[in-house]
């Protein structure tokens, strides 16, 4: 879980398949710092953010479909539109 997240920010940090080497480097430099900064954080002490009510609550229904499709109360369907309507962010 890590590395994929670990990917996905850095993907968005870089922006572009082949970026030029100082702009790669400031990003890996910036990258450091950021992880530096955690490792301290860590070692001082500060663990990590609680989740949010909401995030449990997601997480609650989309562990709740998945059961309920696994046990075949539901059918694959059924359990993709679940998702879909769990994950879809409301409008405002």
């Amino acid at each position: 879980m890590f590395n994929i997240a670990f990917h996905s920010r850095f993907n968005r940090r870089v922006q572009v398949n082949h970026p030029n080497i100082w702009p790669f480097i400031k990003i890996l430099q910036g990258e450091e710092n950021r992880f530096h900064h955690m490792y301290v954080q860590f070692s001082a002490g500060l663990g990590i953010r609680p989740k949010q009510a909401k995030t449990i609550a997601i997480q609650r229904r989309i562990d709740n479909l998945g059961q309920r499709y696994y046990d075949g109360a539901i059918s694959a369907m059924e359990y993709l539109d679940g998702l879909s309507f769990t994950v879809a962010k409301q409008k405002k």
